[in-house]
C-alpha cells in the first residue's frame, strides 16, 4: 500500500491538533506541512508526529509574489532561494524527504513588465539549481509542481515540468505530479505519468472539481495502473478543498473542520479501495 497523507495549508484556520487528530482517525500515514517555517512552530510539529505515530511526507511550498524565482535580482532572487533553504532546514527537522517548489509565483499568470518568458525560465533554472546544492547537502529533494495556465504562467504542463527540471539538470531535483492540474492540462494522464517516471517524486491528489477524490470524473484506476507500472513507490497526497473561486483563499479561511473530515474519509476510503482493486 501506498503512504497516504494530508496537505495542511487547505484546513484555514483550524488548531493543527485537529488536523492530526483527524489524519490518525482516518487512517492516513502522514501529514504534508505547508512550507512557511517563518511561522511555524517546528519543535511542536515534530513533538505532534511523535504523539500521533505520524510521518512528515513532504512540505508544500508557498510561493507567493515575494518568494519570486523568476527574479534575476539579486535581492529578490536571494530571497526566494533562502526561502527554500530555510525549508530544506524544516523539513530535515521534521523528516520530510521533499519540498515542492514552483518555479513561478502561484496567481501570475504572465511575465512582469519587460521580463520576458525565457528570461523568466533562465532565473528559475539558475535559483532552483542554487537552492538543490543546499538541499543536497542536506539530503532533502525539491519537486518541481506543474500548476495550471489560470494560476501560473511558467510550468504548467509536466512535458514543460521535464524540460525545466532536465535544465536544472540537479539529483536533488525532480518532479511532482498533481492529479487536478493534470486533469486541466495533460491530455493523457497515464501517458503524462510515463513520460516523467524517471523523476516522479511525489503525487498529490484532488478531483477534478478539486474535491476530495471520487466526486469528480478523474480516472484514478488508470493513475494507480501506471504508478504500479512504473514503480512509484513514494507518497500520495491529498490536497482536495471547497468549492472556491480563489482556491488559495483556503489557507485563510474559517475552519470547515466537518467538511474537511468528510473530504478525508471519503478521500482515503476511495483511493484505498482502487488501489486494492488492482493488486
Amino acid at each position: 500500500m501506498y503512504r497516504y497523507s494530508m496537505t495542511q495549508w487547505i484546513v484555514g484556520n483550524e488548531k493543527i491538533e485537529y488536523s492530526f487528530e483527524r489524519l490518525k482517525k482516518y487512517g492516513y500515514d502522514g501529514i504534508e506541512f505547508a512550507a512557511e517555517p517563518y511561522t511555524t512552530d517546528q519543535d511542536k510539529m515534530v513533538d505532534l508526529l511523535e504523539e500521533y505515530g505520524l510521518i512528515c511526507t513532504s512540505l508544500c511550498g508557498i510561493f507567493t509574489e515575494d518568494r519570486d524565482l523568476t527574479s534575476g535580482e539579486p535581492g529578490e532572487a536571494e530571497k526566494a532561494v533562502q526561502y527554500i533553504k530555510d525549508n530544506v532546514d524544516f523539513a530535515k527537522k521534521v523528516g520530510a524527504p521533499y519540498m515542492i517548489v514552483v518555479p513561478s509565483p502561484v496567481g501570475r499568470t504572465e511575465p512582469l513588465p519587460g521580463r520576458s518568458y525565457e528570461t523568466a525560465w533562465a532565473n528559475a533554472v539558475s535559483n532552483v539549481r542554487k537552492a538543490a546544492d543546499y538541499a543536497q547537502t542536506q539530503g532533502i529533494r525539491l519537486a518541481v509542481e506543474a500548476i495550471n495556465r489560470y494560476e501560473t504562467y511558467l510550468v504548467n504542463t509536466l512535458s514543460k515540468a521535464l524540460a525545466f527540471v532536465r535544465e536544472v539538470n540537479h539529483p536533488a531535483v525532480g518532479i511532482m505530479a498533481d492529479m487536478f492540474h493534470m486533469s486541466l492540462e495533460e491530455n493523457n494522464i497515464g501517458a503524462s505519468l510515463r513520460m516523467i517516471a524517471p523523476y516522479l517524486m511525489h503525487v498529490h491528489i484532488a478531483d477534478n472539481t478539486r474535491e476530495a477524490a471520487g466526486l469528480g470524473s478523474t480516472d484514478f484506476k488508470e493513475m494507480f495502473y501506471v504508478l504500479k507500472d512504473i514503480g512509484y513507490e513514494g507518497p500520495i497526497t491529498m490536497e482536495f478543498m471547497p468549492r472556491l473561486a480563489n482556491p488559495y483563499a483556503s489557507g485563510d479561511m474559517e475552519t470547515q473542520s466537518k467538511l474537511m473530515d468528510q473530504y478525508a474519509k471519503q478521500a482515503i476510503c476511495y483511493m484505498k479501495t482502487l488501489e486494492t482493486s488492482i493488486r
